[in-house]
């Protein structure tokens, strides 16, 4: 089969364009050929080698989390898919191991799709979609009039964010610049902050969650936006949890966190669901073929995108 490849960690001139074998699958993994991926800044950060010490470099690496595509194979104990099955999910493999005709991941990783979903643009869903989720729903606990700062929320999280408060019932302030203000408010009723034009922490206003998609905005310095007993969450690395936790204690409880997206099958039915009823609509900003993976990938670098940025195969 094709696949993008990398034999070294560095820029995005890094990938090349390979045959290689299809992946073999196990008892609880399928196989599907591959319609549809999305990048996520994963992707890069991985690309670049962020991740040797914990994964080490088993080249050459196929990269990439979030496809989706058809099921051509299943393993002995798959109960809930089938040959032929029009499926989206985000591989649990260590690199992903997406940007190929054919992928592998456990029946956990995926969810079916509704007929009324494209199959290929349905891979904008998957990780951007679950993080955002689980931030508001379990971390945030986000419901009806409570308020939400929204930072970065014309990004690949940060859109799905946006409309998955909405969803909730949230007040919804949406920080991100001038460019994406009529992306962001096509999506969902909200206030759109213009961070050049207004400095976020002189805001006059108190959030009972803030939600940082891009962590630029780290909690000792924005924690005087928050509520008492407010939030804030961001998806980066783990904070010094040990220090914020002293800060909790005299800031009237105000708390920081961070999140790492779960496979969770049930969560990504619910995403599949929201976006058949057209509720949730995942946004593409640019399309590629793996061919041109290297473009993908600078292109993403560069940041200011709306959306998600898909990889197309078929």
């Amino acid at each position: 089969m094709k696949a993008a490849v990398i034999n070294d960690f560095g820029g995005p001139e890094v990938f090349e364009i390979w045959e290689i074998d299809k992946p073999g699958i196990r008892e609880n993994e399928l196989l599907i050929e591959v319609y549809g991926g999305s990048l996520n800044a994963i992707d890069w950060k991985q690309r670049k080698g962020n991740h040797k010490f914990i994964f080490g470099a088993p080249f050459p690496i196929v990269l990439g989390y979030d496809v989706s595509g058809i099921v051509v194979d299943t393993g002995a104990k798959i109960h809930n898919f089938k040959i032929g099955d029009q499926v989206c999910g985000v591989l649990s493999n260590t690199y992903g191991g997406g940007l190929g005709q054919f992928a592998r991941g456990k029946e956990s990783c995926f969810a079916l799709l509704d007929p009324s979903i494209p199959l290929t643009e349905s891979a904008a869903l998957p990780l951007a979609g679950l993080t955002a989720l689980q931030v508001l729903r379990d971390k945030a606990k986000l419901r009806e009039g409570k308020s939400l700062l929204l930072i970065g929320a014309a990004g690949g999280v940060g859109h799905f964010a946006l409309q998955i408060a909405a969803i909730f019932g949230a007040e919804i302030h949406a920080v991100s610049s001038k460019k994406h203000q009529k992306f962001i408010e096509k999506l969902s009723a909200c206030r759109f902050i213009d961070y050049t034009e207004q400095n976020i922490g002189e805001l006059p206003e108190r959030f009972d969650v803030i939600f940082d998609t891009i962590g630029k905005y780290p909690f000792p310095k924005f924690k005087h936006l928050l509520n008492p007993g407010g939030i804030h969450i961001n998806i980066l690395p783990r904070p010094n949890i040990i220090w914020y936790k002293i800060l909790s204690v005299i800031t009237r409880r105000k708390k920081a966190r961070t999140h790492l997206m779960k496979h969770d099958p049930n969560d990504l039915n619910l995403l599949v669901k929201w976006t058949a009823e057209g509720k949730l609509k995942p946004a593409i900003n640019r399309q590629f073929s793996l061919e041109e993976i290297s473009d993908a990938h600078a292109y993403m670098e560069e940041g200011h995108t709306e959306g998600k940025i898909l990889i197309r195969y078929k």
